[in-house]
């Protein structure tokens, strides 16, 4: 799912028309009146209720890219493709997942060795997810009754999780690039030099990362906290429902 298409700099760079600007709106705008439907289910269910809220989740999720996948063609789906892995920040972005690199042009092969990597290190990035939300919540919880020291300890905490998070995405960035070729690492250098100017900038640890690896960020790119334009992955699994970084299933 593209997030931001309304934009008018995503429109120009990748030519959507204002019909399908609307009709993604549309869809993005049900998504959002379900999310406290979702939430609400989440705070109350048991085990047994985890695989019909995914589903329902799936659902929503699919059809921004089932929209996508329809009615663009092979061209524009590419435009799209490589914008998005841009829009991350390539592969040492923490929403790093397998659909998103589709821009590399990966074999068959290398897609099933980069799952085993993705698998490998799933629970480590979804403790990171989980302990996010947590965090979030403690600080709703809070509210307008939050102390100065309680948010001096949200704070703490989370710079923590960040510098947590940045480094998994590092072992795994490290990890998918050994299953690159030359060319494929090259061309990742190249749409992460190449990055439109309007994107925000990458955040610090993102720009350490790249650096040392001979990579040379754009202008601007994500920082945590700002919303995404990147694909939404459907979510797996136990516990809350994780979009963004749950790997992709074979």
């Amino acid at each position: 799912m593209l997030i931001g298409a309304e934009d008018q700099n995503v429109r120009q760079e990748l030519g959507l028309t204002d019909a399908e600007v609307n009709s993604i709106q549309l869809l993005k705008a049900q998504m959002i009146l379900n999310a406290p439907k979702y939430a609400a289910r989440f705070k109350t269910m048991t085990e047994a209720d985890h695989k019909s809220l995914q589903e329902d989740l799936e659902r929503d999720m699919g059809r921004i890219t089932e929209f996508f996948n329809n009615s663009l063609s092979a061209e524009r789906k590419e435009k799209v493709n490589k914008f998005a892995f841009q829009s991350l920040g390539g592969l040492d972005s923490p929403m790093i997942s397998l659909s998103s690199m589709e821009t590399l042009n990966l074999s068959e092969d290398q897609k099933k060795r980069m799952q085993t990597v993705f698998n490998e290190m799933k629970e480590e990035r979804i403790a990171h997810m989980e302990a996010s939300f947590k965090l979030i919540e403690r600080g709703i919880a809070l509210g307008s009754n939050m102390l100065p020291e309680d948010r001096e300890q949200l704070e703490k905490e989370r710079q923590a999780l960040e510098a947590q998070m940045f480094s998994t995405s590092k072992k795994l960035a490290e990890r998918l690039r050994r299953h690159l070729t030359a060319e494929q690492l090259e061309h990742e250098k190249q749409l992460i030099a190449s990055r439109p100017a309007f994107l925000p900038k990458l955040p610090k640890q993102m720009r350490e990362n790249t650096e040392s690896s001979g990579y040379t960020p754009g202008a601007d790119s994500w920082r945590p906290g700002q919303e995404l334009l990147i694909p939404i992955q459907a979510p797996t699994g136990r516990g809350f429902p994780r979009a963004v970084i749950e790997p992709d299933q074979p």
